[in-house]
């Protein structure tokens, strides 16, 4: 029979984000979230045009009941079988020839071995199957052109493996993993799977492994799901308790292998190292994902591309991370708890809602390897700074609540649609925004709450307006700030989550020679979301100054008077970034709230935290002196 191909074609990024784009171009609704042309987004997204996984009909294929197939009993410590193809040798079922085998009963101390020589597919269906191996894999797929295993509908099957292995090649190590496959391997189906994996890891399929159906609950003592060439997931319920990495891709030796491409489903993952981890690409369509990881959440020696589904991830390290690029085109997406939110070289964001919660950068654009989570805390890194590395937002939903910078790039920021929040630092040692090279912004809302000892702006150089409020004295968490125009039209009403000391608001309303008018406190009627109110009646606040917008950075006091002075050269930045148009004068600062600064020789490097302290401990004393 002729295999039709099913083709899953990475075209997951919205079409605004596959284009060069010039500056000054952008209009767009601020609380749209829609996507819009970005400046210098001229993107290389490698696999966005390129087949990933292709999915042949027997990667779907359940109807067994209509084979000519074989059936395989288990008796506890022995077996039978029904048909051909298979040898049994007391607890040892190995299958020999290509076909359908039905495997029901319970196997105390046994192994089923795949051993076909023929390129033709071997057909294991799980009919409510228990098998238990002390030694060795309980099932371990040594030779097949292909094998599937099907989850029969309404059936619970159980895997489960011992502490030690006793194998023919001790060198070799193999098999490593309860279910275990040298060749291509799918799992399908609609039944249940727990697979206890008490040796090392949960899943391995050591060519490309396809998941498209089945309840599948894993236990392992090192890594739960693993594919070599490829893991692909889809239509399929995955849960996780790992001590190793969740689910993972291990070929680093071909640059057009080791991806893993996750579409619909739900993931729920809890690791003692990685959650989801990948030598090469990362490619999510959609999903549920809840992730629970000691180290960071979701992992790529490359790149991430999210265009759909839901996340929930508390990581004691990086929410997400790719070594290269990060690309969110849609999805919701909560990370809870963090070390740093999103870090990549190039981070793109086009649509989606994401709420990042950090204890030290929010967004954090730096290229290098990351080195971070060693002995539960942030480890030496090779990041640096250059020109080439840029956060690029066009549309979607993002709000940061960081400890340390906000958004923080070491390179530039590109902004031209959406809405971005930040509720940046309490301390004077970083910024809600930090950049080396640029920050140019030409569209969209963005709003930026934080201290003021590292306090910065966008760069002159941007077509659409901010105005930048420095207050004398630190203004408690909730208290609202509004601006309105001459006439009261709202510009935006907001409450801040923690104490800040300065704000920057950018918005299409704000236009040059238009005056408007300050207030703080009061009340609102409107819709809150994350601080930001919508609609409603903003009402008995206390009116600070009225003001004029004279030039694209407009910064004043809260008394209205203009801010000048002050801006840092490169390289006299402190902990963070290299330049920007509002650094106050550290001479301007309280004794006790001017940050430390760091030796000229410097290098970039994470300062060594005390052992035993991970990066999100709330009783540490140790800060980020970094940009990273």
């Amino acid at each position: 029979m002729k295999n039709n191909k099913y083709k899953i074609i990475s075209l997951i990024m919205c079409a605004s984000l596959l284009m060069s784009c010039s500056a000054n171009t952008n209009n767009v609704t601020a609380d749209s979230g829609e996507s819009s042309e970005n400046t210098n987004m001229e993107l290389n997204i490698k696999g966005m045009s390129d087949t990933i996984v292709e999915y042949e009909d027997n990667d779907f294929y359940t109807e067994w009941e209509n084979e000519n197939a074989n059936y395989i009993k288990l008796n506890g410590s022995s077996a039978e079988l029904q048909g051909i193809g298979a040898k049994i040798n007391e607890n040892i079922i190995t299958i020999t020839s290509p076909g359908t085998y039905v495997v029901s009963g319970k196997l105390q101390n046994g192994q089923i071995i795949v051993d076909s020589e023929s390129d033709d597919a071997v057909r294991l269906v799980l009919n409510n199957a228990e098998i238990n191996c002390s030694d060795n894999a309980p099932i371990y797929v040594k030779n097949s052109g292909k094998t599937i295993i099907s989850l029969a509908e309404g059936t619970e099957n159980k895997i489960a493996d011992g502490n030690t292995y006793v194998l023919d090649d001790a060198e070799d190590d193999e098999p490593n993993a309860a279910i275990f496959s040298k060749d291509d391997l799918t799992i399908n189906g609609s039944g249940n799977l727990s697979v206890n994996a008490n040796y090392n890891n949960g899943i391995f399929g050591k060519d490309d492994l396809k998941i498209t159906g089945g309840n599948i609950n894993i236990t392992s003592a090192d890594d739960g799901l693993l594919g070599r060439d490829l893991l692909a997931v889809r239509d399929s319920n995955i849960t996780i308790n790992s001590k190793g990495d969740g689910i993972k891709s291990t070929n680093s030796a071909d640059d057009t292998k080791g991806n893993i491409v996750l579409e619909n489903g739900s993931y729920i993952i809890t690791s003692g190292a990685k959650g989801i981890k990948s030598e090469s690409a990362i490619t999510i369509i959609d999903g549920k994902y809840t992730i629970n990881s000691t180290d960071d959440s979701i992992h790529s020696n490359d790149s991430i591309s999210i265009s759909g589904g839901i996340f929930n991830i508390t990581s004691e390290d990086d929410g997400i991370h790719a070594d290269s690029e990060i690309n969110i085109s849609g999805g919701t997406i909560n990370i809870l708890n963090s070390y740093e939110g999103i870090e990549s070289a190039v981070i793109n964001i086009s649509n989606g809602i994401i709420q990042v919660a950090a204890s030290d950068d929010g967004i954090n654009v730096a290229g290098g390897n990351d080195g971070s989570s060693v002995n539960g805390r942030p480890g030496q890194n090779s990041f640096t700074s250059s020109e080439n590395y840029t956060l690029n937002i066009s549309g979607g939903k993002l709000y940061v609540d960081a400890s340390g910078d906000g958004l923080d790039a070491n390179g530039s920021i590109y902004m031209s649609g959406g809405t971005v929040i930040v509720n940046g630092p309490v301390s004077n040692g970083n910024g809600a925004l930090d950049y080396d090279q640029k920050f140019e912004i030409s569209g969209g809302l963005l709003i930026a709450a934080g201290s003021s000892g590292m306090a910065l702006t966008p760069s002159e150089s941007s077509s659409q307006n901010s105005v930048f409020i420095k207050y004398s004295q630190i203004q408690k968490a909730g208290t609202l700030v509004n601006i309105a125009d001459n006439s009261g039209n709202n510009i935006i009403t907001f409450a801040p989550k923690k104490d800040y000391q300065t704000i920057l608001v950018s918005s299409p309303d704000i236009t040059i020679d238009s005056t408007y008018q300050l207030y703080t406190g009061g009340t609102s009627t409107g819709t809150e979301n994350n601080g930001l109110f919508t609609e409603g009646i903003y009402e008995s606040g206390t009116k600070l100054t009225d003001f004029t917008v004279s030039k694209s950075i407009m910064s004043i006091t809260e008394t209205g008077e203009e801010v000048t002075g002050g801006t840092l050269m490169p390289g006299q930045g402190g902990p963070g970034g290299k330049g920007g148009e509002m650094r106050p004068n550290m001479d301007e600062l309280p004794e006790g709230e001017r940050p430390e600064m760091l030796p000229k020789d410097f290098e970039g490097q994470r300062p060594e935290m005390p052992q035993g302290t991970p990066p999100n401990d709330k009783n540490s004393t140790t800060q980020d002196t970094t940009n990273n």
